[in-house]
């Protein structure tokens, strides 16, 4: 015979035992710890510091110091200040005071929660009352229903085409709006005042995909017809504008005549080629984009015309004009604004979009020998190219500062007394000609 019981293995006193009551007592403490069992964790790897008499964890996996090896395994402190280890078997049930939840032990699996052994249920209510009607209620400020690492369906199933299967929204129990198939195999999508009375907002047809709109208008097909531009330079009101439509999201319609004085251009982008019958653009200026945009009907115009291809002396690639009409003729075309400024180690210059360079610098004379002066920035032509000098000196009433030399890139410098004679002086340079 075993000396102990083969269920919870509790010790049996055998006969002649001295001290019987050590083995009775042995054996209570066990039932003390098996029967109505429920544990503070299960999630400790380690004991606790200071644990109370009676205290009782399940192990953890990878428990370490005195829980090493039981993972597991019940762990109870007992009165003789020790760890006693007790290992489950199959069936046995136990609760996680930390989780408040319910656990059974299986030889498979190990310890679960026992609302995973029991997927299926006749009804459910989570925070509210479930009835038959609707067997899973929720009570919550949310509900989250996610993936499994791909993607999620919810899934409404209906026996029959006749049948409902949607989605009801509700103010107060009383439904407002409606999407689903309701009563058909259509996808429709239907709102209510009062939840009696619902119309039929939109409706998919199950067979072609048409969308029909019940209530305001009716899509049977591509849109087309006089409901929809002409053409990207079509400005009827009224209209639906197509992609490309004055130049957005597409190629810009082609502009005639940009000078135009009888508001015949409507607001929006337009290319401008002269090789194919554009005119009216900047001088010069074969090709570009022109932006046409008015304050008022016939009046109040404006044109911006950004320069794309440049022939002869018009204009770089780039460069942008401007011009405006109030009831009159066009104003010039004008091409304002700084493009480039900076100082170099010879000065300072600035480039104007209309091709006008200005250049700043100051240079020390020699009293032996020209000197040779690098202007801040290039010019593209000595044509037109003009230099100020004046003399930072205090004998500048006898200083008579010259340029012997110039070309596109500097200039000789020198300075003369009134005997013609060279001398050392301070000589500012203003230059003024074209950068393109």
């Amino acid at each position: 015979m075993s000396d102990t019981s083969p269920i919870l293995s509790l010790p049996y006193i055998l006969p002649s035992q001295a001290q019987k009551h050590v083995t009775h007592n042995e054996a209570l403490q066990l039932l003390d710890v098996l029967v109505q069992p429920a544990v503070l964790d299960r999630d400790r790897t380690a004991p606790p510091a200071a644990p109370a008499e009676g205290a009782r964890h399940l192990v953890a996996a990878g428990a370490t110091g005195a829980w090493a090896g039981h993972a597991g395994e019940f762990a109870v402190w007992t009165e003789e200040g020790r760890w006693r280890f007790l290992a489950p078997e199959p069936g046995w049930q136990t609760f996680v005071l930390a989780e408040g939840a319910g656990l059974v032990f299986t030889s498979a699996s190990g310890w679960r929660t026992l609302s995973s052994l029991a997927p299926e249920f006749a009804t459910l209510g989570i925070a509210t009352a479930a009835d038959e009607t609707n067997r899973l209620a929720v009570a919550s400020a949310a509900t989250l229903f996610t993936h499994a690492g791909g993607g999620h369906q919810l899934k409404v199933n209906k026996a029959a085409a006749a049948d409902t299967g949607s989605l009801l929204f509700q103010t107060g129990w009383s439904a407002r709006a409606e999407m689903g198939l309701a009563g058909s195999d259509d996808f429709t999508v239907k709102v209510s005042p009062d939840g009696g009375t619902f119309r039929t907002a939109l409706r998919v047809d199950r067979a072609s995909g048409r969308v029909t709109l019940p209530q305001g208008l009716s899509v049977t097909g591509s849109l087309t017809g006089t409901a929809v531009q002409a053409s990207a330079s079509d400005a009827t009101g009224g209209r639906l504008m197509a992609v490309g439509a004055f130049g957005l999201g597409g190629v810009a319609p082609l502009i005639g005549n940009a000078g135009v004085t009888d508001g015949s251009i409507a607001p929006g982008f337009y290319g401008y080629d002269t090789a194919r019958g554009s005119s009216g653009g900047p001088s010069g200026v074969p090709s570009g984009i022109l932006l046409h945009q008015c304050r008022a009907a016939g009046t109040g115009e404006l044109q911006l015309f950004l320069v794309e291809g440049a022939g002869g002396a018009g204009a770089l690639p780039g460069i942008l004009f401007s011009r405006a009409r109030s009831g009159g003729a066009w104003s010039p075309w004008f091409a304002g604004g700084i493009v480039e400024s900076a100082t170099t180690a010879s000065g300072r210059y600035i480039r104007h979009q209309d091709g006008t360079q200005t250049c700043w610098q100051k240079v020390t004379t020699s009293a032996s020998a020209e000197v040779a002066a690098s202007f801040p920035a290039a010019f593209s032509s000595t044509t037109h190219l003009t230099t100020t000098l004046g003399v930072v000196d205090a004998r500048a009433l006898a200083i008579s500062p010259r340029i012997t030399a110039r070309t596109v890139t500097g200039a000789n410098v020198s300075a003369f007394d009134t005997s013609n004679t060279r001398v050392a002086a301070q000589v500012e340079l203003i230059s003024m000609g074209r950068w393109y």
